[in-house]
């Protein structure tokens, strides 16, 4: 029999190899981090074995340690990537979306944000009408300033990960009191000197990639508009 983790993982596998299909031959992909992100690099390296060309720039140690198992070529950041990839800790049928439980976040910001097209892979527990559902956002901190942030931001009840990010940052848990202005509030967070980046994201909802037990695949504002019945 099999679990609700076998229903998720084909979720995610679902939604990895759509993202993969659209890769086309010669293309620099944004490679993302986290589960669903790493179904599409495997999904991806499938392709690559049968002879599609492209090279994966990896938003973390973790992705290009995986690429590189796989035998994808990867390549640091340069110049634009065509195509990216990556998973979200949550997303609102608007496309704002959470993402940082990984750590990656400046990483996932500059490839994400240079890609001519971004793709979001989610399945449908990680779908919420509000981010007050996850009611935790991410920031990136200089380490020099982490305690000066964690003051000027102590209404937020601040909680500092273990270890540094993969560009030594230190990474916080913000605590966001349910029915904030999560813009409003993510702008106020990034005038913090010594704030790099926070975990907030907004993307076309059309790129958002539902992926489901039974292997489809739907976008966001199909499979909300299912949900809501």
């Amino acid at each position: 029999m099999g679990t609700h983790d076998d229903g998720r993982t084909r979720a995610w596998e679902a939604a990895g190899r759509h993202a993969a299909a659209l890769v086309n031959d010669g293309d620099r992909v944004g490679l993302g981090t986290g589960r669903a992100a790493a179904a599409g690099i495997r999904a991806l390296a499938d392709r690559v074995a049968d002879g599609l060309r492209c090279v994966g720039v990896p938003t973390s140690k973790a992705s290009r340690a995986l690429g590189r198992e796989l035998g994808l070529r990867v390549a640091g950041m340069r110049e634009p990537v065509d195509i990216a990839f990556d998973g979200a800790d949550l997303v609102t049928p608007g496309g704002l979306i959470i993402k940082g439980a990984g750590g990656a976040i400046v990483r996932e910001r500059v490839v994400d944000a240079s890609a001519g097209r971004f793709l979001v892979l989610v399945d449908g527990p990680k779908v919420a009408d509000s981010l007050d559902a996850w009611g935790i956002l991410p920031i990136a901190v200089i380490p020099f300033a982490a305690d000066h942030v964690a003051f000027a931001l102590a209404e937020l009840r601040p909680t500092r990960r273990a270890g540094r990010s993969d560009d030594n940052l230190v990474v916080m848990d913000l605590a966001i009191p349910a029915g904030s202005d999560w813009t409003e509030l993510d702008g106020r967070i990034r005038g913090v000197p010594g704030v790099v980046d926070t975990g907030l994201f907004r993307v076309d909802p059309d790129d958002v990639l539902v992926g489901t037990p039974d292997g489809g695949v739907r976008p966001l504002g199909e499979f909300a508009r299912e949900a809501r019945g």
